[in-house]
């Protein structure tokens, strides 16, 4: 292999923007051209456009597609006049840009000049089955009396741009007017033993249950047996979790951000709630709001079966993605047959 050089010794001393540029050297160094050539690929795809997806423009291979997915679009691009340019330089040498949310499709043709044409809305989205059965959604089935109502929460405990923290935060509101009232968290991650102090100090341990990594399985059980959704970071594209629990029937509540509007049209008549970001009043409003009105919550649960149905049903979308993959190497007959099938 290709020795270490300088690239690595100079990158942990960087800031993030820099870092790219000497991670981009390094793949250069480690001679990713020679290795991509090798195994002649009918199309290179990369994923996160300011960071693989930049590192794989050392290729110097076509046809190249890059997939942005949210905090390098809408995140990322703002922090610094680099940050940018590296995401211009990439969608320059990209034969096609995918991004899985229509707003940030827009803004990757608006703000960082792709070719609105070479933009596609392919959405990394849910397994059809998880469509099969709404009606066992605890929103649909007769109440019991005795069954506490039930919050959710499945996103990442790594980031803090997922404010995990004011959705505990939210439920001490919540449970001054609810008292039974629980809080799922699902998942692992760094900030856990924090949220578990959290939920101490604000003495609620006995509302907030820390669950741990679900199983698929787990999940949408889990997801089935509660009556509301709560996903509100401070930036977001469309995330798998909304889709999870929109398809099984659990009421969700999301930041009101422009890229969540396309998913999520409040309620009444709508799919959902959305609320400010880290704004802990307007979620622990919400939340009770979603909680204390079941035919607000059940009359939601076929109108969002159907919109992950149109919009975000996984064999769809990959189906899509093929059909692009086969019209890049010029199989374009293939692609018509994978389109129809």
């Amino acid at each position: 292999g290709a020795r270490p050089g300088l690239a690595p010794r100079l990158g942990r001393s960087l800031p993030p923007s820099l870092q790219r540029l000497a991670n981009l050297l390094r793949y250069r160094q480690a001679g990713l051209q020679r290795v991509v050539e090798g195994l002649a690929p009918e199309v290179l795809h990369a994923h996160y456009l300011v960071e693989h997806g930049f590192y794989a423009t050392a290729a110097h291979y076509r046809p190249y597609v890059v997939s942005a997915w949210g905090s390098d679009v809408l995140v990322e691009v703002a922090r610094s006049p680099l940050n940018r340019a590296i995401a211009r330089f990439v969608l320059a040498r990209a034969d096609l840009a995918t991004a899985n949310n229509r707003y940030m499709a827009r803004e990757v043709a608006l703000k960082l000049g792709m070719d609105r044409a070479r933009v596609q809305h392919i959405v990394l989205g849910v397994q059809r089955d998880l469509l099969g059965q709404p009606e066992t959604s605890v929103n649909v089935r007769p109440p019991a009396p005795d069954r506490p109502p039930t919050a959710i929460s499945t996103r990442s405990l790594d980031l803090p741009l997922y404010n995990v923290d004011v959705i505990v935060r939210a439920m001490a509101q919540v449970r001054t007017r609810i008292p039974g009232a629980r809080l799922v968290v699902a998942g692992q991650g760094r900030l856990r033993p924090q949220l578990e102090a959290l939920a101490h100090r604000l003495g609620i341990e006995e509302t907030v249950r820390f669950v741990g990594f679900l199983s698929q399985e787990e999940l949408r059980d889990a997801l089935v047996e509660s009556e509301v959704f709560v996903s509100v970071p401070s930036s977001d594209a469309t995330s798998v979790a909304l889709l999870q629990a929109m398809a099984v029937g659990c009421f969700p509540i999301v930041s009101d951000l422009p890229s969540q509007q396309e998913l999520v049209e409040s309620a009444p008549g709508g799919q959902g709630l959305r609320v400010p970001a880290r704004d802990v009043e307007a979620l622990a409003e919400g939340i009770v709001r979603a909680l204390e009105d079941r035919e607000l919550r059940r009359d939601a649960v076929e109108r969002n079966r159907r919109f992950v149905e149109e919009y975000g049903v996984l064999e769809t979308n990959m189906a899509k993605m093929e059909a692009w993959y086969y019209r890049l190497a010029g199989r374009a007959g293939e692609a018509e047959t994978v389109s129809s099938d």
